[in-house]
């Protein structure tokens, strides 16, 4: 086996002890050496590839989906199985996505963070950007980038539907030159950090399977927090508490809600600015005033993540012992419809979908069997308002059928 693989990759494969961050259970992060493999030279693994390919006759230019005078390379990474995994696709074979189609070049064991990206992809920045439009056989290459991670550019659910978008590179800019202040990142798409790669925005595919999984579960929580709207109805106004209560409970629902929000923020400023920081610290050293600002900016933000977390634990305290949340028989009743068809959220990573689940949850069947199951509970617990929890129920299911059904998803 081991001289069968160094038969295939010959001398383009190294591995090494490299140093990457890691968070520590006690808060901030350390610098310490993880293993890392990878293809030095990633342009000979293309062009040996093709040439295998083209040896086997499986190159295709898709009916003409891809210019004849194109070969398109796909890069993309995933983190799985506590390794990050970067690898390149020719998209000019039959099936481009196919497991047997997908070169990894490089693969480390850390956390996938900018700093570990751009401490492991570094080295191949120059080489991709001399892949792209470099020519073989006369035929000129395409590299297309698929963001399932950000390797530093913005998160593409913040972009506008429009073909005229600036490039990364430009809103990285005008975010620095209005100070660098996270706050403000939304105004410039999320682009706070200098991209890796400089692919152009018009050869990023995201992946449809991720839109659709971060579209659906926006508005499955929406529909969740209905279901308990519907349970305070039951809890508030069908029984004897103080109609106060719920004035008091609803608003302090909606500071909880603002809390989760501003935490994540915070919590994401804080992980970039420490990882920054110890960056600078380890290459200019911790007396640099670059480096003093950026610790100084990672502490305060510390300090406001705690003071966040404090007054969510607060808030919740006082939400819990008025109702507590996902107690409800609507949110209940829609647990259970969703196990009835063998959907479960994944505990594990905060209560999200895995990607087949939300395929099956999307089949018109199973979103008819949600919407039956929380009509049919209006109907014996609030029957004065079963029109309308049917009406609103309908649409809002079916807006999550046609919407996560759109063409990109195809």
């Amino acid at each position: 086996m081991r001289h069968a693989s160094r038969k295939a990759v010959g001398e383009n494969l190294k591995g090494d002890l490299a140093p990457f961050f890691f968070s520590l259970p006690s808060g901030g992060e350390e610098f310490r050496g993880a293993p890392l493999v990878f293809i030095p030279d990633l342009i000979l693994k293309v062009v040996e590839l093709l040439e295998e390919n083209d040896r086997a006759g499986r190159l295709t230019w898709h009916n003409g989906v891809i210019p004849a005078s194109e070969i398109w390379i796909k890069l993309g990474g995933d983190k799985g199985g506590g390794t990050f995994k970067m690898n390149f696709q020719i998209v000019n074979v039959a099936a481009p996505n196919s497991v047997n189609n997908t070169c990894v070049f490089c693969c480390f064991e850390a956390d996938d963070s900018y700093t570990n990206l751009h401490i492991a992809l570094e080295r191949y920045k120059e080489q991709v950007e001399n892949l792209q439009g470099m020519t073989w056989r006369i035929i000129s290459m395409l590299v297309l980038l698929n963001p399932q991670q950000e390797y530093g550019n913005a998160s593409l659910s913040t972009w506008p539907c429009s073909t005229q978008i600036p490039t990364f590179n430009t809103h990285h800019q005008k975010y620095l030159a209005s100070g660098g202040v996270r706050k403000t990142a939304q105004q410039f798409y999320n682009c706070i950090c200098e991209p890796i790669f400089h692919i152009p925005t018009e050869q990023i595919c995201p992946p449809g399977l991720h839109i659709t999984m971060g579209i659906f579960t926006k508005l499955f929580e929406l529909f969740e927090d209905f279901c308990h709207s519907l349970d305070l109805e039951l809890a508030f106004y069908h029984t004897e508490v103080d109609k106060s209560r719920y004035s008091l409970y609803s608003q302090e629902l909606q500071r909880l809600h603002q809390y989760k929000v501003e935490l994540q923020e915070a919590k994401q400023s804080e992980s970039v600015l420490q990882q920054l920081a110890t960056y600078m610290a380890v290459l200019i050293g911790e007396s640099n005033p670059l480096t003093a600002d950026l610790l100084h900016q990672s502490a305060n933000t510390s300090k406001i993540v705690k003071q966040l977390e404090t007054k969510i634990a607060a808030s919740t305290a006082v939400v819990t012992r008025e109702f507590p949340l996902n107690e409800g028989p609507f949110v209940k009743e829609l647990d259970m419809a969703l196990q009835s068809i063998d959907v479960h959220r994944q505990q594990y990573i905060g209560g999200t979908f895995v990607g087949n689940h939300v395929h099956k949850t999307l089949k018109l069947p199973n979103i008819n069997t949600l919407c039956s199951a929380i009509c049919k509970l209006a109907e014996s617990s609030l029957p004065q308002k079963s029109e309308m929890v049917a009406t609103r129920t309908m649409i809002f299911l079916k807006c999550i059928f046609k919407v996560c059904k759109m063409p990109f998803n195809l």
